[in-house]
């Protein structure tokens, strides 16, 4: 997404007090690689569940614990979403 150069300098304004470099930041995350903008996709209770290979009971215990990431979905009735990349960094250092 293209922010006007306008709003960046205004905010850049707004900063200045702060030891703080907005262009820097903005420049960072616009050349953030694809990798990581898989790591913030959400997925459904149920299709994590499946993908980790266990019970919906499980993944909602998990998420009690704080061992992976979730969400509320306010647009489906409060369905739970899992971050898949907080999940797939989970399943990696379980024991085998």
């Amino acid at each position: 997404m293209k922010i006007p150069e306008k709003i960046v300098d205004c905010i850049e304004m707004l900063l200045e007090p702060y030891p703080i470099s907005f262009k820097e930041m903005l420049t960072r995350y616009q050349s953030a690689s694809p990798e990581e903008e898989v790591e913030e996709s959400w997925i459904t209770l149920l299709t994590a569940a499946k993908f980790a290979k266990v019970s919906t009971w499980t993944m909602r215990r998990w998420c009690r614990r704080g061992v992976i990431s979730r969400k509320t979905s306010t647009a489906r009735c409060g369905r739970i979403l899992i971050n898949k990349g907080s999940l797939i960094k989970f399943l990696e250092n379980l024991p085998r």
